[in-house]
């Protein structure tokens, strides 16, 4: 079982430099859903296995200040339906796994 996002963008993306950013992190899943010239939807999968590993709060931190502050992303949390902000960034983790 994996907790689930959906990261959408519109406008051109530089794929390559996207997909060399997000396979830096290990133990999120991050997988295209929809891309064409005018938009990108990707897939964000975090396995429940990983949220006892002692990196799980760092990298939910890290992997989404990268979509949502530095790219422009509008995550959306598939369990609950809500967008993330930057503000929620911080406490995402522990919501993720509680």
């Amino acid at each position: 079982m994996a907790y689930h996002f959906s990261a959408e963008k519109t406008g051109e993306q530089d794929l390559q430099t996207l997909q060399e950013r997000l396979s830096k992190f290990n133990l999120i899943e991050f997988f295209p859903v929809e891309v064409s010239d005018e938009s990108l939807t990707l897939g964000v999968s975090i396995p429940f296995k990983v949220m006892d590993d002692p990196r799980f709060e760092n990298e939910v931190e890290k992997a989404m200040s990268y979509l949502v502050s530095e790219q422009g992303f509008q995550v959306t949390d598939l369990f609950t339906g809500n967008g993330i902000a930057s503000s929620d960034i911080s406490k995402l983790a522990s919501q993720i796994s509680a």
